[in-house]
């Protein structure tokens, strides 16, 4: 078995757990010197005594949790949330099981699951509905940011920075500045990010190499890119000059399709244009005074020269997308191509993918310039975050269990994935952990993820539109920059009036 069929043989949750790996990977990798508050590290329950001695007699807490299967190439996170309930599944399932009675047995608690199957643009309604009741039904739910951004804006969530709340958001096993970022106003959260909810590490983009490809085409090996990574010299100009030349109409259909040879793979120019411009930008919003967000993505150079190079590439006679190739992820299965940008670290289960034939590599998407000296890893815009409903009551009970929720996701999960992880990714392979990890510890641009569509979904279409018309961002943007920033305005004003901040 080749080193990535043994790395996708692992767990997802194998794979969340490489901030670990900065004591085996390579010193000089990107950003290891750097501590992250978005990275999960393994917490210590033998320093946090602030919960030792409750009991609440077998009281209830209700979890709201998506089972819906996901959009991006991988199945429902509820695995590693809700569990099976018993023992005897594999590494993970027990692991699963034995955080939830963990929880239960040290709170006095009982976990209760119920099951939310909705598609993204659903869930809204459904969360409308609860709401509107006026019954306090669910402690905890947890469902895709795309829906939830609105919500937020409605008013249909509690503020968990209130002082009934007892979180603690400076453990590691909260992702604080992924948090910080879904703000809409200083002092208000709504959204919740953690171990506990690991749909955020399991929707980190990713692209994938074709070892094989890339040794026939170049006469070297393709681990030589983990070295350009590392180096800070993986920018949107290196892919695009590492794919050029592999397009090979292997049918002589005279036409790109099914079958034919593909420097780079990507889905339609709308999903396409999001991790990539997510990943190549770093001022979609500023903040004013009061933490509210305005839009900047429009100020300087900076996005007609990244747009450019999404327009270049997207285009490029030896890319196929969706239009060319209706499954992208299963043609680079088949060995089609050499780069694709179809994945994140959750679809690296895949079955299907470790039966790959070709050896592969895994590798962050890329900086715009060298300079920039960081990579910047996109998740989705239906990633599931945690939130609690207006109508749930007694914060302190709530907030105390999701508190314990994530300590011990850490404590008991981390630990086994971190072994399996050490044992696969840094022994046989340093680099490509050292990848993996670049990858998890780089999350940014949450803000524009989640509140994209709420503000009409023209901010990140900006690009899409630029690279499918072949037109500079900065006038695509113009036409509709005033009635953005406006409805940017106006929805914050809303969310003041809804949320009772003056």
């Amino acid at each position: 078995m080749n080193r990535f069929k043994k790395r996708l043989a692992l767990t997802l949750a194998s794979l969340t757990l490489l901030s670990c790996f900065v004591s085996c990977a390579d010193t000089d990798s990107p950003d290891d010197s750097k501590e992250s508050s978005t990275v999960a590290v393994e917490a210590d329950s033998s320093e946090d005594n602030r919960f030792l001695g409750l009991d609440y007699k077998d009281r209830p807490f209700r979890i709201y949790t998506s089972a819906h299967q996901a959009s991006s190439a991988m199945d429902s996170s509820n695995y590693l949330i809700e569990g099976e309930g018993k023992t005897g599944g594999g590494m993970v399932s027990d692991a699963v099981y034995q955080r939830n009675v963990t929880v239960e047995e040290l709170l006095g608690v009982k976990l209760e699951f119920t099951q939310c199957d909705l598609s993204y643009g659903a869930i809204a309604g459904d969360v409308r509905i609860l709401t509107q009741s006026g019954d306090d039904l669910y402690d905890l739910v947890i469902n895709d940011n795309y829906d939830y951004a609105q919500l937020v804006i409605e008013g249909h969530f509690r503020n968990l920075m209130d002082d009934e709340c007892v979180f603690d958001f400076d453990r590691p096993y909260w992702y604080k500045d992924y948090m910080e970022d879904l703000r809409l106003v200083d002092g208000y959260q709504h959204l919740l990010a953690g171990d506990f909810f690991i749909d955020v590490l399991r929707t980190a983009h990713l692209m994938i190499v074709n070892k094989d490809i890339y040794q026939d085409y170049y006469r070297t090996s393709a681990d030589e890119l983990y070295d350009v990574v590392s180096n800070y010299e993986w920018t949107y100009d290196k892919l695009i000059s590492t794919i050029t030349g592999l397009y090979i109409d292997k049918n002589q259909s005279g036409s790109k399709d099914e079958g034919d040879q593909y420097g780079y793979l990507d889905s339609a120019y709308w999903g396409a244009s999001i991790p990539l411009s997510t990943s190549g930008t770093t001022t979609f919003i500023k903040r004013d005074e009061e933490g509210c967000p305005t839009i900047s993505i429009h100020e300087g150079d900076r996005s007609n020269q990244l747009a450019a190079r999404i327009t270049t590439l997207l285009n490029h006679e030896d890319t196929g997308l969706e239009k060319h190739v209706p499954d992208p992820v299963a043609a680079f299965i088949n060995g089609e191509a050499l780069v694709a940008a179809t994945f994140s670290l959750g679809s690296l289960e895949s079955e299907n993918l470790r039966q790959m034939e070709s050896d592969a590599a895994v590798l962050p998407y890329p900086m715009l310039f060298s300079s920039d000296k960081k990579y910047t890893t996109a998740t989705h815009d239906t990633t599931e975050l945690g939130a609690v409903l207006v109508t749930s009551k007694d914060m302190a009970f709530i907030s105390t269990v999701i508190e314990v929720l994530n300590r011990e996701t850490a404590n008991i999960l981390i630990p086994k994935y971190y072994k399996e992880s050490l044992q696969v990714q840094c022994v046989d392979d340093e680099k490509a952990a050292a990848m993996i990890d670049i990858i998890h510890d780089n999350f940014d641009n949450a803000f524009i993820l989640a509140y994209n569509t709420a503000l009409g979904g023209k901010i990140l279409q900006a690009f899409s539109t630029a690279a499918e018309d072949k037109r500079e961002f900065s006038a695509v943007f113009a036409s509709s920059a005033k009635s953005m920033e406006k409805t940017l305005k106006n929805k914050i004003s809303r969310y003041r009036v809804k949320n009772n901040i003056d």
